[in-house]
Parts: C-alpha cells; sequence; structure tokens
C-alpha cells in the first residue's frame, strides 16, 4: 500500500495527570509514562491519541505524546516543555534535527546509515534506516499508524528517498498494511547495495532482520578491519558478514564466518563477492 492510500485514522486529546514520583520523571525529561503512573485521565485512550500531561499543582503543561494502549508503557512522549502542536512542521523538524546529527557520515564513503533512532530521537517506537537513498521506517508500537502519514511526509521533505520500505516489530500490525509494504518510490530490488567506508554491503530491506543490516555495529566493524592485518579472524554470529568483510578488508590472511542462518551466510559470502574477497 502507498502513502496515498493511507486509511484516515481518528484520534482525540486526553488531559492526564500523574503520580508524584512519574510526574517528576516528566520534568526530567524522560520519554516513558508506565500505565500505573497515571493518576487521572479525563477519557479512555486509543492507540495514537494525544495525551497532554498536565502538572498535579498549577494545572500547567509539562508535556505530550501518544498513547499506545498495547504497552504498560501507555504514554510515550515526544515534547517537553512549552505548549506545542505535533503537526507536520513539528514532525518536519524533529526529523530534519535527526539528520543534521548523521549528515556528517555522508562525508566519510558511507551512505547507510540510521535517520531516526526511538527515544534517543525523541520519537519512541520508530527506527529508520537509510540504504544508498532506500529508508526503511520499523514500527515497534500501533500508536503509530495514526501518525504514519505525519511520519513519512517528514521522511520525504527531509531526505527525498527514492523508496520507502515498512517493517514491523511481532505484534505491530494493521488492516491495510503488511510488513514489506513499499509505501513510496520504486524499490528495484529487495537487496540494496550500499558503502560503509568504502566497503560494499548488501541489505535485505524485506526480508532481513531487523531493517536489513545491523547498521548499530557500524563502529566496531572499522574497529575490527583497523587491527585484522595479517590475522586469522573468527566471526561468531556474522549474520550478513560485516565484520567478515571489514575484516578482509583490513588484511586478514583468513576469515571464518559462523551463524545458525543459512540464508545470513550466503548473503555473508556474496557481501565479500561484491568486494573481491573470496
Amino acid at each position: 500500500m502507498s502513502k496515498a492510500d493511507s486509511p484516515i485514522i481518528s484520534t482525540k486529546t486526553i488531559a492526564v495527570k500523574l503520580k508524584p514520583k512519574a510526574e517528576k520523571f516528566v520534568k526530567q525529561g524522560h520519554p516513558w509514562v508506565f500505565e500505573n503512573s497515571i493518576s487521572k485521565a479525563n477519557k479512555d485512550g486509543e492507540n495514537g491519541d494525544l495525551a497532554v500531561i498536565f502538572d498535579q499543582r498549577t494545572n500547567s503543561f509539562l508535556a505530550c505524546g501518544y498513547w499506545d494502549e498495547d504497552s504498560p508503557i501507555r504514554i510515550k512522549v515526544l515534547h517537553f516543555g512549552k505548549p506545542t502542536k505535533l503537526n507536520q512542521d513539528w514532525y518536519n523538524s524533529r526529523v530534519e534535527g535527526c539528520y543534521g546529527q548523521r549528515a556528517g557520515l555522508l562525508l566519510k564513503e558511507t551512505n547507510g546509515y540510521r535517520l531516526i533512532f526511538g527515544e534517543n530521537d525523541g520519537l519512541p517506537g520508530v527506527i529508520c534506516d537509510v540504504y544508498a537513498g532506500i529508508a526503511v521506517l520499523k514500527l515497534y508500537s500501533n500508536m503509530w499508524w495514526a501518525h504514519l502519514s505525519s511520519l513519512l511526509t517528514a521522511i520525504e521533505n527531509i531526505i527525498s528517498p527514492s523508496a520507502i520500505v515498512l517493517r514491523t516489530a511481532r505484534k505491530v500490525g494493521h488492516e491495510h498494511f503488511s510488513d514489506g509494504d513499499v509505501l513510496s518510490g520504486e524499490l528495484p530490488n529487495e537487496e540494496v547495495v550500499f558503502l560503509e567506508h568504502g566497503i560494499q554491503f548488501k541489505a535485505n530491506v524485506i526480508h532481513g532482520h531487523k531493517t536489513g543490516f545491523f547498521l548499530d555495529h557500524r563502529a566496531n566493524r572499522k574497529r575490527v578491519g583497523e587491527i585484522s592485518k595479517g590475522k586469522r579472524v573468527l566471526d561468531v554470529f556474522s549474520y550478513a558478514g560485516g565484520f567478515s568483510v571489514h575484516a578482509l578488508a583490513g588484511g586478514a590472511t583468513s576469515v571464518t564466518s559462523l551463524d545458525i542462518s543459512k540464508q545470513a551466510l550466503n548473503l555473508a559470502k556474496r557481501n565479500a563477492e561484491i568486494n573481491a574477497f573470496s
């Protein structure tokens, strides 16, 4: 299903007050409000509803976020401090901030990077990895279905991806969407070739683990490559061979890759081959 076909999911606003300890945590910037931390809500919440948290004593605005009916973390906080509208401008600004922190990577022979990293970037339950211009959006909460269009539009506005692929965590789903849907643009091949510090890798963005690759180990893979010259290397739980290929590129005399998945090992072999290693 494309973004243009996305169903409109209506939401409402809930006024919330918290127990003293939870309120203290929110004032300190903690992004989670557990179900048993809520002392008062003026309405019953559903996934994606806007929860506005008010100070118990002064009734002033503290924070706002989305209601997650399926999780004991009932409110995922997106904004703290002064009142604001979580409109398209807000989404654009948030994703632009995410991109600004990673743009420097693109100057280092790298075009595979994590654009959005959940709570770390103020978008709880959202991961967006980018492989050579293909954005892979993974949702970890059903609260995001009501706001998917705003999220996709922000990604398109900020990085202009050639395609956006949807991936979903277990227990996250919607009748109009499926794991692996291409939500915008065109995806010529489910295996996307991207660069990491000058080394080529393939990420299967439709059927691969997570979003297709483990981008969070980029610095570790680079370090392994730097210390592998003249060594025999064992790469355990090798998946797509990220550490293996970096070791070979760093001058390892041999690499043994070990994984329980035959599919992963086949991908590791192909990742070695596209870099002219055997």
